[in-house]
């Protein structure tokens, strides 16, 4: 099985999640210190352990070697290891819009329901997206996928 390289998660949003978790926290102290407790200091409290709680996540996944990569049976989709096989897509494009730019794998309608199967998930999904927000070299990710994605379309 050749596998070709592991994009890991990038530190942008690590450091982002981890920083924005801890100003959060630090104001939310702040305005107890200042104001007394109110319903907004306590969601205040509940927010910044989310952004904290997912940035560690994230640390996690980055030191464990998880990433974004593809290999002879198909293209990891998520940080779970997840995979779409090659015989199953119908087609990658790239996705910029209003939140961000994307890698878009989009898999043929008749497989949608195995690929839901098989992440175990309640609804089949038409599209899967990497977010270049999560990768460390995103253009790079793209032009390699997509020539991969040439040569193994072609070979049908």
């Amino acid at each position: 099985m050749e596998q070709v390289r592991i994009y890991r998660i990038s530190w942008v949003p690590i450091l982002g999640f981890m920083s924005f978790g801890i100003l959060f926290c630090i104001l939310t102290i702040l305005g107890l210190k200042e104001g007394g407790l109110s319903y907004t200091l306590i969601i205040g409290f509940i927010f910044p352990f989310l952004l904290i709680g997912y940035a560690i996540y994230l640390l996690k996944k980055r030191r464990e070697g998880m990433g974004f990569y593809w290999d002879d049976e198909g293209i990891v989709i998520d940080l779970n290891g997840n995979k779409v096989y090659w015989d199953e897509i119908d087609s990658i494009e790239y996705y910029k819009g209003k939140t961000g730019t994307s890698t878009v794998i989009y898999p043929h309608y008749t497989n949608h329901e195995k690929i839901r199967i098989r992440r175990k998930k309640w609804m089949p999904t038409t599209c899967h997206s990497n977010d270049w927000i999560l990768i460390e070299s995103p253009n790079e990710y793209h032009e390699n996928l997509i020539k991969i994605w040439e040569e193994k379309s072609n070979k049908k």
